[in-house]
């Protein structure tokens, strides 16, 4: 019985998590278009960005400062939240549907903008989880 509650509780842990990092997309996803007033996809975009920013920025953060979370923190961050909030799956179907609409201009744009900000970002998010490292 003890095996059974030890790998449930993680995966409750993950869907906790998953469950709210999806509800944030969904209201990225509601409400970033009347802002913006465009029909390019940017609340794709801007969950892929800045899931990698933070994905790169507590990796190494927590990495180099050899402070830890709980593998329960972990979990629900990381895999639960950030897994559900980022999607790059919604990204290749946002991609999809502008080639099949022959948008072939904004197909491109919206590959490279995503492809490129987000390795951009984990990129920043590492650096700067070093940089707080440093002054801590």
């Amino acid at each position: 019985m003890e095996s059974i509650l030890v790998k449930l509780l993680p995966t409750l842990i993950v869907a906790l998590g998953g469950a709210l990092g999806a509800s944030a997309r969904f209201w990225v996803r509601e409400y970033l278009p009347s802002i913006t007033g465009t029909e390019f996809p940017y609340p794709t975009l801007f969950v892929n960005v800045l899931g990698c920013f933070f994905s790169g920025l507590v990796y190494v953060w927590l990495d180099s400062s050899g402070n830890s979370w709980s593998q329960g923190r972990l979990l629900f961050f990381l895999v639960g939240f950030l897994g559900a909030f980022t999607t790059f799956s919604a990204f290749a179907l946002d991609s999809f549907l502008l080639f099949q609409e022959q948008h072939f201009f904004r197909f491109a744009l919206n590959i490279f903008i995503n492809c490129f900000l987000c390795l951009i970002f984990v990129f920043v998010g590492a650096y700067l989880g070093a940089r707080i490292h440093a002054v801590s």
